[in-house]
């Protein structure tokens, strides 16, 4: 057992982040607007918007073969992790759909097998988990969804949270040292929540923050580039 006293533990120095909102509030922006190089995976098919962006590279999922297609897309990131600073996984809702859909071209009827789900739910957790190990700030895009909430006294309300299965939706939201729900004002500002309510699902376990704007998600650090002090 490798026990630690809490005075020697210290904050992660990389953001393991989950960020979710409705489609077109700006997930996919938030790449380009990250401190330093990052590295992205283009599921959905959105990452025109960040075309000018210099500090970001894109590389897009093979639809067809989705499953191989992220390991390929691991692979990749690990060999040149010392050249990026960010892992920009956009989006693990519609991952999940084609991923889902390639097991249905696999069956009489179409569909997955009720089989399939359970495989993909061990699937996801153990993608998660293996991208989070990688030295760097790694996110993942999600579109928002709500869910039912009674409490012991009976009160029921309705939550945002991230658009996962519901068997594996709080095992990513727990693992993750953020979840911040993406939300845009009447005024077009954008701006997220790091504090979770009743009514929306956040954390924030890497400072004090309860929001920041768009740009804001993961504070500069002092160094130029990679592994270089000021």
């Amino acid at each position: 057992m490798n026990l630690k006293n809490g005075k020697d533990i210290k904050k992660s120095a990389n953001a393991n982040i989950l960020i979710y909102a409705k489609p077109g509030d700006g997930k996919t922006t938030v790449a380009g607007l990250l401190p330093g190089k990052t590295l992205v995976l283009d599921i959905d098919g959105t990452s025109q918007v960040l075309e000018g962006y210099e500090n970001v590279d894109v590389a897009t999922i093979d639809k067809d073969h989705p499953h191989r297609s992220i390991v390929e897309f691991y692979s990749y990131a690990k060999q040149h992790i010392a050249e990026y600073d960010n892992i920009f996984i956009d989006n693990i809702t519609h991952y999940q759909k084609l991923w889902l859909m390639h097991k249905g071209k696999n069956t009489k009827s179409g569909m997955p097998e009720l089989k399939d789900y359970a495989i993909y739910d061990t699937h996801l957790f153990e993608l998660v988990v293996i991208f989070n190990e990688l030295d760097a700030n790694v996110i993942f895009t999600a579109w928002e969804t709500t869910h039912k909430i009674t409490e012991e006294s009976g009160q029921i309300y309705n939550q945002f949270i991230p658009d996962i299965r519901d068997k594996i939706v709080n095992h990513i939201m727990g693992i993750e040292h953020v979840v911040a729900r993406l939300v845009k004002k009447a005024d077009g500002t954008r701006g997220f929540m790091l504090e979770g309510n009743q009514s929306t699902y956040a954390k924030n376990h890497l400072d004090d923050r309860k929001g920041c704007v768009q740009e804001d998600l993961i504070l500069q650090k002092k160094t130029t580039t990679k592994g270089e002090k000021k």
